[in-house]
Order: structure tokens, then sequence, then C-alpha cells
């Protein structure tokens, strides 16, 4: 499951989307009433909450956003979620000392 993480847009990008729509992380929390950091630690880690008020404020779905967290034949949330997707990606710098190497 790990290489469909791939499909998922990166925390960065869904930074960027609300950053356009003049929201933050910590707004999307205030406007839902999650705990302070569910919506900056979803793009992460997989957070049902903070996922639906995520996709809400940018006018998607879940399943668009992050595509490997949902059954391709079914469409519905998978349960539990594979242990890859509690796990960091690499950073640039692990990146980039795994090509040298």
């Amino acid at each position: 499951m790990a290489n469909h993480r791939a499909a998922d847009k990166a925390p960065e990008e869904i930074r960027f989307l609300l950053n356009r729509r003049g929201l933050t992380f910590a707004d999307v929390d205030r406007k839902y009433g999650l705990t302070i950091g569910t919506a900056r630690n979803a793009p992460r880690y997989p957070h049902l909450n903070g996922e639906l008020a995520i996709a809400e404020c940018l006018g998607m779905s879940p399943r668009e956003i992050w595509p490997s967290r949902y059954d391709p034949s079914t469409g519905e949330r998978l349960k539990p979620q594979p242990g890859s997707h509690y796990t960091d990606r690499p950073k640039f710098r692990q990146q980039r000392q795994r090509k040298v190497a």
C-alpha cells in the first residue's frame, strides 16, 4: 500500500489549496470544532474528521485527496488503515541520500 500513497495529495499541496481559499489548518480546526492540530496532521496520518473537514473546505471528496485511504473497488474508507499510512514519508535529505548510495 505504501506505493499507492504517491497518488495522495502532498501535505504541502493541501496547505497551498487551503491558503488559496484564505484558510489555514488552524482555521479548519476552529470552523469544525476539531482538536488543535487535527487538520494539520490529517494529510500525513489518517483521521476521519480531519479529512472530512479539509475536503469540505476544498470542495472535494476525501477520496479525491487521499485515494490510498479508500478501497478502489467499493469507494469505502479502509478499516483499519494500512500500517504504512502511519509512518512519515522520507524527508528530502533522506531521498537524496538514497539516490547517491
